[in-house]
Order: C-alpha cells, then structure tokens, then sequence
C-alpha cells in the first residue's frame, strides 16, 4: 500500500517536470537553441494537459485533495482558463476547512499566497498570512523564533523543539510579501508592480536593491484611503496595476499615488 507521501508525489512531481520543462525551454530561446525550444515548450504543455486530464475531474477538482495539489498547478498555469477559476474555489475551500492553517510542504509553500491571490482570494491569503495558529508563520514568531524553522512545529506546545531550528524553506514567504503584498515583480529587464493592500494590515513598504538599481513600493491606509509610494530607478519604467483597476506608467524617480 502507497504512503500518503508515495501518492501525493505524482502530483508534485509532475508539475515539476512541467515547472522544469517550461524553464528550459525558456532557456534554449536564450541560447538561440531553437529546435530545444520548440521540444521542452511542447513537452512542458503535454505534462500539464497530463495533470489536467489524469489527476483531476476535468473541472478543476483533483482526485486527491491537499493545498499543494491545487497551489502548483494555479501558480504554474497548468489548468485550463475555463476552469482555472474553479481550482482556485477548491483550494479557498480546503484553506477554509483546515482554519486558514499552512498545509503544504516544501514544494507548495513559496508560492501558495500567489495562487491564492493572483486568482481572486487576495482576503484569504492575508487570513492565512496573519494566522497565529500551529502550523502558521505567525506561530513561530509566536514562540520567540528569530530563524525559520525546518518543521511547522519546530518548538510544539510543550516547548520541546524538532528538528532543525534554521532552514529557509518555509521563510519563502518573503517572496509574496515583496511580489504580492508591495506587489514587486522584476524579470527580464521589466519591472511590473501590483500592491494588494489589505486593510487586515494597517502599511506595508518593500525595498528591493534590484539589478537595475533600488525599486520601492509601499501603501499605508488612512480610514478608506490608500496612499501608494513608489521608486524607480534609473533607466527603467515601471507598469504599475492598482486594485480599482487604474493602470499607469511609470518614470524614473519618485511618486505618490
């Protein structure tokens, strides 16, 4: 009989190997290897149709069901956009039967705040993001952590400590605060930046010393108003995205919003 880990490990590994396929792809284009390009990018899409067609209904539910299995595929765009938006109901589901408590591993962990988020459930990623409960972010700093620890209950409730009590993993959080919460997004020489403030926090500012120079985002809530503050560095522009809907551009320099 499979453990839960042998079963789980089909659905991660497979939207690894799209994960990795797609990567390089992307990378052979950089090298000019066009014909690799065309393989790994057609490989990439027959492993997600895979996922798709083989570990779910069709209709966005998977035959087993854990945040991780839905996290991935969401964040990868894996699935289908007819039924995109259903996935991410399932997950909002699942993070709501297990009170807004972490439930994913390495794998999951980094990028489930975005899943959610990027998909229309930015309110149950702060929940989750602000949950004091064991196994939370918070519940560490609860404890007294001033490290990331390797296990969502490196220090149980008896004070007795497991594992190792310094390993980043978990502390892959930080990516949402800086890519979601400031809405920080920087690859390939283009800078977009889409905040998603919440009034669950009162501000929030990131600084990123990024390769083109030092990009800033923050907001901060004043009643119902949102003050945005924004730097861009020299020699780059910035496509900003405000929650209203408000799109603009731009300049180098400083800004307020």
């Amino acid at each position: 009989k499979m453990s839960q880990w042998q079963a789980r490990s089909k659905y991660t590994a497979t939207a690894s190997l799209c994960n990795t396929s797609g990567t390089l792809a992307k990378i052979a284009r950089i090298l000019g290897k066009t014909e690799d390009a065309a393989k790994y990018k057609e490989l990439s899409r027959k492993v997600a149709d895979a996922y798709c067609s083989v570990l779910t209904d069709g209709n966005g539910k998977t035959k087993e069901e854990f945040q991780t299995a839905y996290v991935l595929p969401l964040y990868l765009n894996m699935f289908p956009e007819n039924v995109k938006a259903k996935a991410a109901e399932n997950l909002v589901k699942l993070v709501e039967k297990n009170d807004y408590k972490i439930g994913t591993g390495f794998p999951g962990t980094p990028y489930i705040l975005f899943a959610l988020a990027d998909n229309g459930h930015a309110d149950t990623a702060y929940k989750m993001l602000l949950n004091t409960q064991c196994p939370s972010w918070l519940y560490e700093v609860g404890k007294g952590a001033t490290t990331v620890w390797e296990t969502w209950t490196g220090i149980d409730e008896n004070g007795k400590p497991h594992e190792s009590l310094n390993h980043y993993s978990y502390g892959a959080i930080c990516g949402w605060l800086f890519g979601g919460v400031c809405g920080i997004r920087y690859a390939d020489g283009v800078l977009t930046i889409a905040p998603t403030p919440d009034k669950s926090l009162d501000w929030a500012k990131a600084t990123y010393d990024s390769p083109a120079g030092r990009i800033v985002s923050g907001w901060r809530y004043d009643g119902d108003v949102v003050t945005y503050e924004f730097e861009i560095p020299a020699n780059l522009t910035a496509d900003v995205t405000l929650p209203d809907g408000r799109k603009f551009t731009l300049a180098p320099g400083k800004h307020t919003v």
